[in-house]
């Protein structure tokens, strides 16, 4: 294509983007003006007849969340109608921060800063960390449910990364330079690791996606936000080529940001890992039957196994004895109900535990 003609296509494509930019403005002014605070009161939703999935706002009765005592699953308000992948975002009660972390990040309205996610709301809250902020002792977290669709999400990425705009030899990522606001996005993805759709397999990699266009900490009213942009890209997108749309959006999600299901961590949520053990793997998991434990071990370590329930329960108890290099063990589930168990390996002092779903 001559130079000319591909000037032309660009500057289509940059009036284009002005445009959308005057009609994002003129709508989110209209939103502003008729709900006002209310604005992220409701669950957000793209594309048509899809529900957003929402956990049921409260905070857990059950007492303080540490050490082998994991997250149960939180309570559902509302299913997810349409959106093939559920899972959760887990939030601390401490604001996001700006690009410069000296104060609250302020987009969307700011909000509580997001430290990870889980596959189904039941974790260890000292795995949880992101932007070097964990959980503390003490500290008050919560889960916030995100539908989305994960084979739409490595289909977009797919032909940001690898496409090229219709009619040009230039790559989908040139019109992700036309924005100040999105100058650099991919460039910044293959410094985050994501460099093909093959890095993208969980909430927590999209995560990462969205982390390219800012450098503040984000926050689900500021994920929000961001999803959003992407989606004023839809029509550039699919007239270039890059993207395809559906209801007119290219990325499909639901979520309300303000059914927040809450926790509070224990003053031993902070274990300290197991040190001696070098390796440590645990299989068939799920399983129906015995589960083998094989562990590694740099130095002689008196070992015990212990394996709790949901609620925290020792349901069985096993010493190794005195254990150098590497050693397996069969613990038996045959006789345990079907659901979530915690195994622990601990010398007494130390402790690290996996999880283990019993069917």
């Amino acid at each position: 294509m001559k130079k000319n003609h591909l000037d032309s296509l660009f500057l289509s494509i940059i009036k284009k983007t002005d445009v959308m930019k005057k009609i994002a403005i003129y709508a989110l002014a209209c939103c502003f003006t008729l709900m006002g605070s209310q604005l992220f009161a409701q669950a957000q939703t793209a594309c048509n007849n899809k529900t957003a999935p929402e956990v049921q706002s409260g905070f857990y009765s059950g007492g303080e969340i540490g050490a082998t005592i994991w997250t149960p699953a939180p309570p559902m308000a509302v299913q997810a109608v349409g959106l093939p992948n559920v899972e959760y975002l887990v939030v601390k009660k401490t604001c996001a921060l700006d690009s410069a972390r000296t104060a609250c990040d302020t987009t969307a309205g700011g909000g509580w800063v997001i430290l990870g996610s889980d596959a189904d709301g039941i974790f260890d809250p000292a795995t949880i960390s992101r932007y070097g902020v964990s959980i503390a002792a003490g500290d008050t977290f919560g889960v916030v449910a995100v539908g989305y669709d994960l084979t739409q999400v490595k289909g977009l990425l797919n032909r940001i990364l690898t496409g090229t705009i219709t009619g040009t030899s230039n790559g989908c990522c040139a019109l992700f330079e036309l924005d100040a606001t999105t100058r650099g996005f991919c460039d910044t993805l293959g410094s985050l690791g994501i460099d093909s759709q093959d890095d993208i397999n969980d909430l927590t990699d999209v995560l990462t996606v969205f982390d390219a266009f800012t450098d503040a900490q984000l926050s689900v009213p500021s994920l929000l936000d961001y999803m959003g942009l992407v989606n004023g890209y839809a029509s550039l997108l699919s007239n270039a080529g890059c993207g395809t749309t559906v209801d007119g959006v290219i990325l499909c999600y639901g979520m309300n940001p303000n059914a927040i299901y809450w926790y509070k961590a224990a003053n031993n949520v902070a274990v300290e890992q197991f040190s001696p053990v070098a390796e440590l793997a645990m299989y068939p998991n799920p399983t129906s039957g015995d589960v083998t434990i094989q562990l590694s071990t740099e130095k002689a370590t008196d070992v015990s196994v212990n394996i709790y329930n949901a609620l925290g329960v020792k349901v069985s108890s096993q010493n190794l004895g005195l254990i150098e290099g590497t050693y397996t063990y069969n613990a038996a589930t045959s006789g345990f109900a079907a659901g979530m168990y915690i195994v622990e390996i601990t010398d007494g002092k130390n402790s690290q535990t996996q999880k283990l779903t019993v069917r």
